[in-house]
């Protein structure tokens, strides 16, 4: 049964109900001040005069029996409280009838606030309030008990009954199961849910569409989508022009007859994601292709993507050129850094200036040693006018390059040692004795050659001395 026409039934019960408390009403004075006074208030009344009494009880036992039929609960009290009647619905809800007191309803048949805790005070009971004279409406109970230990929501309206006098003789209420309509508002409210879930997925996925539409009309890209067999089923991108195409040109052809052989839609035909760089013309392009399925399902096709690249590309081969002059422009300031010359026969100058590190030390020592070696170089003098301080590591690193010098057969000598300088190398107790050190470049020079020079006359006077020749022997 829908909720609409579960609605237009209650109501007509609810007007039947209504008729026969009306009904009631009018029977109440004469079962409570018997049969004389019912037949003379039935003539004083006029409805009844023409009835006999056996009409009057077959229309009670009518009402009763209509009553006890209704869908909807009825309870019947009179005016202390006492209950009178129950139908088979207000049975069904509440148990059966007890000579229970107001005060006594809430625990014996199980009445509780809507929160299915709290005891519903007799007060507030509808009944109680329409003994006092009140128009209940909608008054919403739990009802739990044993017969139902689950519990149910009830919806209860009472009335006060008045006799012919207008007194309130006693007091009818309809109580009314919600398990329907909080059955039905359950069922509308997840209705409203799912289509409400709809309407955002659907915004959502209109959302997604308006990004991917803004940025395939302003990105330099290229998107498109084939079948299994190949053919483009969707191919846009503001790159289209570029790459040859007009947005869209592409749908309903075959990516290979475009081009033949495509290794890269062909792995991803396979279920494997691809990449690679290509060049259209002076055009580079980043392509990116992925196994694609419809609706979420098995992939059925090839998602591609392309990016213009080609500035990108651009920039990285200006980028590499400038570090490559970069690149060589440090050789040569590395070279400055340390000019080793030639200025005699067998004779190496290394002038030193600045900071002397030991990446710089490094470098000085393997170059001296390889420019020693090669050049048969007989002294290598290390001028330091160019440096203004001197610390512990700098001195070290002097004093390796003299000894490693010394290995290879050459003499080293320091020159250009400034005064403060040599006042931090006392100072931090450096043992230079076994070093020659020179006031200035210009007296390193001179005694490199003097030596020279002594050295090779000495070996002139040698070579000049007669040999000696072996006397002969006798025969």
């Amino acid at each position: 049964m829908s909720y609409i026409a579960y609605e237009q039934e209650c109501a007509e019960l609810r007007a039947r109900v209504a008729e026969l408390e009306a009904r009631l009403a009018e029977q109440a004075p004469a079962t409570t001040n018997g049969h004389t006074n019912g037949h003379t208030n039935g003539h004083t009344n006029g409805h009844h005069h023409n009835e006999s009494p056996s009409d009057q009880d077959g229309e009670t036992r009518l009402l009763r029996a209509a009553i006890h039929s209704l869908a909807d609960g009825v309870v019947i009290c009179d005016s202390v409280g006492r209950l009178l009647h129950f139908n088979a619905a207000a049975t069904a809800i509440f148990g059966e009838r007890s000579e229970a007191t107001p005060t006594e309803w809430s625990a014996r048949y199980g009445i509780f606030h809507p929160d299915g805790s709290t005891p519903f005070p007799a007060p507030e009971m509808p009944l109680v309030r329409a003994l006092q004279g009140e128009s209940v409406d909608a008054v919403e109970l739990f009802v739990r008990s044993e017969q139902l230990p689950t519990g149910r929501y009830v919806e209860c309206s009472a009335r006060e009954i008045r006799d012919a006098d207008g007194e309130i003789c006693g007091a009818v209420a309809v109580c009314r199961d919600l398990g329907e309509r909080r059955r039905y508002e359950a069922e509308r409210e997840q209705r409203l849910r799912a289509e409400e879930e709809r309407l955002t997925a659907e915004k959502e996925r209109l959302r997604m569409a308006r990004i991917l539409q803004s940025l395939l009309d302003h990105l330099d890209v290229v998107v498109w989508v084939t079948d299994k067999k190949g053919d483009f089923t969707f191919h846009d991108g503001h790159g289209c022009p570029a790459a040859g195409f007009e947005r869209g040109s592409l749908v309903g052809k075959n990516v290979f007859e475009i081009s033949p052989g495509d290794r890269l839609v062909q792995r991803a035909l396979l279920g494997n994601a691809a990449y690679e760089r290509t060049q259209t013309n002076s055009t580079f392009w980043d392509n990116w292709v992925i196994p694609f399925g419809e609706d979420d399902k098995e992939a059925s096709g090839v998602l591609g993507l392309s990016l213009n690249v080609t500035e990108a590309h651009q920039a990285k081969a200006e980028l590499e050129a400038k570090l490559a002059v970069i690149q060589r422009q440090q050789e040569v300031i590395f070279n400055l850094e340390t000019p080793i010359i030639q200025v005699w026969d067998h004779v190496l100058t290394l002038p030193m200036v600045g900071v002397v590190d030991s990446r710089r030390a490094a470098r000085v020592t393997d170059d001296l040693l390889a420019e020693v070696s090669r050049t048969q170089a007989r002294f290598a003098i290390l001028d330091l006018t160019g440096v203004d301080v001197v610390d512990t590591a700098t001195a070290g690193h002097m004093l390796n390059i003299i000894t490693a010098v010394r290995l290879l057969g050459a003499e080293g000598i320091i020159t250009g040692i400034r005064p403060n300088v040599a006042q931090t190398m006392v100072s931090l107790g450096l043992d230079l004795s076994r070093v020659r050190t020179l006031a200035t470049l210009r007296d390193g020079l001179s005694f490199a050659i003097r030596r020279l020079t002594d050295d090779g006359s000495a070996v002139r006077r040698a070579a000049a001395l007669p040999r000696p020749t072996r006397s002969a022997e006798p025969e």
